[in-house]
């Protein structure tokens, strides 16, 4: 099920049996695999893959830097 709150870019690829929650955003270039579950106001920035059967919780970013860049 796909919330018509969420936004999904035209060059995006989901899978089949994805969730993507209401005001969850996935960008150019971004891949989501089989049976994966997006919450609501997470982030799919470009150029980003998951692989079958993914949870992103929500409000996570994935594909940005990190926030933290001392962190090794």
């Amino acid at each position: 099920m796909i919330s018509n709150l969420s936004y999904i870019h035209p060059g995006a690829r989901v899978g089949v049996n994805v969730t993507v929650e209401p005001f969850a955003y996935i960008g150019d270039n971004v891949e989501v695999g089989d049976g994966s579950w997006i919450g609501p106001h997470a982030t799919l920035l470009e150029g980003t893959f998951l692989g079958k059967n993914c949870r992103i919780f929500p409000g996570a970013v994935i594909g940005a830097i990190p926030q933290d860049l001392k962190f090794r």
